[in-house]
């Protein structure tokens, strides 16, 4: 029982440390996927069908119970996230605690109740990582579980499990299939306790049950073009021209900011780092070859985070559970070790390791501790810089939702496509980020198709917030249809409709 207790403190602790991000504005990706799942969930249009949408449904469906139960304000999707993420710091106890012994457990919860509140990781931002980490911590539950043995029918149920919930973390976000999916193959193919062929077979089948559902209900039941879907060739088109044409590439002043928040990964995940790195000696010198899924768990969302080729922050959150499961390895051993000892003493050497690996935890709980102690105006501020431009497309959508009707469009011609989530009114065009966005991913064909579309059903609202460069013919749309009614310094002009005018 006193282990459920620790392991009840240490969610409290993980819900407590949510709380200041809970009136934090909610960024673009919180207005981008809100208005998808919104539209879904309100019947005004279906994603990939009527709304373009490049990632697999799981944080739709997500955001979909949260404005069905919680409604759609602030604090809503940030106490959600704190309650979803007890759920998660759950599951990496219990996937320390069947690896190795509960205390490692707790220990490796409490590490990550800690690590899933540091802002510089953009844990209050919407990020899928933050959502897919809890399938993806119980696929390797349940392969942990098979990794064990037993009979050839109770393995092959948690191998199938675990692929099941892979799955389920591909329906998420894609690039699971690197740091969820190829580490439990490769961990099948070296050390399954059962033939490697029914092994894959179980994990492989129960993967596309999933996968398989998507695409009934969205192709088959609502009849959305194969090509609309995110394995079709529109939305792979538009991947790969993303993925070859990187942010830092495309722009050069985002990717000095990026830089910085690059070395603050690397600074805030050195202890975890440096812990892991030691649980993962151990666990190879010894040879335990179930907890080397930990090892190659950790290994391939690393390699996930680089292949962004962004070093965005949130893209390193999945390297977070199996650091901490190693860690919480790695200590508990430790003080295991040395609490054992008839005389409590330990050698220079062995202080001096103790001494280089808490020092670290010292300064990020310090560093931790600071963060979550400004104000909470300026805490978002200081780690996203664009807190007041998302609280104001939070004040431009209301203001457009209390002078429209259902009925009415609006267009967003910028980055923020929060305008459509806080005005719940419809985009007229099947993309909710207009080309000036990242012109180097939309086609000439995918420009005309969304001119077309804006001048079939021009918006009574038309919003700019970025300039027109390249794309006049938007430009000519304002001038000769749309007059100013309000600015709202410093980055948004909400133009109107003229009465009675023609495209």
């Amino acid at each position: 029982m006193i282990y459920y207790a620790v392991l009840a403190a240490v969610c409290g602790l993980s819900f407590i440390l949510k709380t200041p991000y809970f009136n934090l504005p909610l960024d673009r990706d919180y207005g981008g996927h809100g208005y998808v799942a919104y539209c879904w969930l309100k019947g005004k249009g279906m994603p990939y069908r009527d709304v373009l949408e490049s990632k697999t449904p799981g944080l739709k469906i997500v955001y979909m119970m949260i404005i069905q139960w919680f409604g759609m304000n602030r604090k809503a999707f940030h106490l959600f996230f704190a309650l979803y993420n007890i759920l998660t710091t759950i599951a990496v106890y219990a996937v320390g605690a069947i690896l190795f012994t509960p205390t490692a457990g707790l220990v490796a919860a409490a590490l990550y109740a800690l690590y899933s509140s540091v802002p510089s990781l953009w844990w209050h931002f919407s990020n899928i990582e933050c959502y897919y980490v809890l399938p993806m911590v119980m696929s390797f539950f349940f392969l942990a579980c098979g990794g064990f043995g037993g009979s050839t029918a109770s393995t092959l149920t948690y191998v199938a499990c675990a692929g099941l919930f892979g799955g389920i973390t591909f329906m998420f976000k894609q690039p699971s299939l690197i740091n969820t999916v190829g580490p439990a193959l490769i961990f099948l193919i070296l050390y399954s306790p059962v033939s490697i062929i029914l092994a894959l077979l179980a994990y492989g089948a129960a993967f596309l049950i999933p996968v398989l559902a998507f695409i009934v209900y969205f192709v088959i039941i609502h009849k959305t073009p194969w090509t609309k879907t995110p394995f079709g060739a529109v939305i792979l088109g538009i991947t790969k021209r993303y993925l070859t044409n990187p942010l830092f590439k495309a722009n050069r002043a985002t990717i000095e900011s990026n830089r910085r928040r690059f070395r603050t990964i690397l600074y805030d995940l050195s202890m975890i780092g440096l812990w892991g790195c030691a649980g993962a000696i151990a666990i190879l010198t010894k040879g335990n070859t179930t907890a080397t899924m930990l090892v190659l768990w950790a290994a391939c969302a690393v390699l996930a985070g680089i292949m962004s080729r962004t070093y965005l922050a949130y893209h390193f959150i999945p390297t977070v559970p199996p650091l901490c499961i190693l860690s919480g390895m790695a200590i508990a051993a430790t003080a295991s070790s040395l609490f054992s000892r008839r005389h409590f003493s330990i050698s220079p050497a062995e202080a001096a390791a103790i001494a280089a690996l808490v020092v670290p935890l010292c300064f990020f709980l310090y560093q931790l501790i600071k963060d979550l102690l400004l104000p909470r105006e300026l805490m978002g501020i200081f780690y996203s810089g664009e807190d007041q431009l998302y609280a104001l497309t939070e004040e431009v959508g209301k203001y457009i939702k209390a002078n429209t009707n259902e009925n009415d469009y609006v267009y967003e011609w910028g980055q923020e496509p929060g305008i459509y989530f806080w005005s719940e009114r419809r985009a007229p065009t099947w993309s909710i980020y207009p080309p000036i966005g990242n012109p180097a991913v939309f086609t000439k064909e995918h420009v005309d198709t969304e001119f077309g579309q804006l001048l079939a059903h021009l918006p009574k609202y038309f919003v700019l917030n970025s300039p027109f460069g390249d794309y006049k013919q938007f430009e000519q749309v304002i001038i000769h249809n749309y007059i100013l009614e309000k600015r709202f310094d410093p980055y948004f002009y909400l133009f109107k409709l003229k009465q009675q005018s023609q495209p």
